[in-house]
């Protein structure tokens, strides 16, 4: 059977002493990276090989989702941990928030490539074709305006969901206390997110 952790009981959504260091480290790419997204990331070397193994993927079902399978290779990853941690038992509503916020850092990385799409100065693998290039001129979209708006767009989603991922994880870095009072409050007013939050123990 599965067991709900009490607030009172420590959890599984991690070890406490892990929140905050991963906190501190995410809390520093955050910043770092809505100042400047084309700084990149550590996780950037991370990402990488995703995206070409979603071109390799996706290659038998045409150029089209070919192309498209290097973005969507990288955001693939990050969201199918998430919710295995979400769904797994015993889950690890830590992990997931971390792979939340690494989503978004995809989608930073990849609003990056998007604004390049014209220019063409980013380095590629193998000095390939540029992906974001030929998807925007097989749908009419490399104007400039197009470029610059579906890239901001991406750039502004990629953020949100690095502040939202970053709150996430907060909830696990703060004291026992706070944190137990906020678990009874969303349990009383919204009991549906708890395993957004809290653990379960395999019986």
């Amino acid at each position: 059977m599965t067991v709900v952790a009490s607030p009172a009981v420590s959890t599984r959504g991690g070890p406490s002493w892990l929140a905050a260091p991963l906190l501190t480290l995410l809390a520093f790419w955050t910043a770092r990276l809505l100042a400047d997204p084309a700084r990149g990331c550590f996780l950037d070397s991370v990402n990488l090989p995703f995206h070409e193994a979603g071109h390799l993927f996706l290659a038998p079902f045409g150029s089209t989702l070919q192309y498209l399978g290097g973005t969507l290779g990288q955001l693939a990853v990050p969201i199918l941990l998430a919710g295995y941690f979400l769904l797994v038992g015993p889950t690890r509503p830590l992990g997931a928030a971390v792979c939340a916020w690494w989503v978004g850092e995809n989608l930073l990385n990849i609003s990056v490539y998007m604004a390049d799409a014209r220019d063409l100065a980013l380095p590629l693998v193998g000095g390939g074709d540029h992906d974001w290039n030929e998807l925007f001129y097989r749908f009419g979209l490399l104007g400039e305006d197009s470029v610059r708006a579906i890239s901001t767009r991406t750039r502004g989603l990629g953020a949100l969901v690095m502040l939202l991922g970053l709150a996430w994880v907060t909830l696990f870095a703060l004291p026992a206390r706070i944190r137990g009072t906020m678990i009874a409050s969303v349990e009383e007013r919204a009991p549906g997110l708890m395993f957004l939050i809290r653990g379960t123990i395999e019986d």
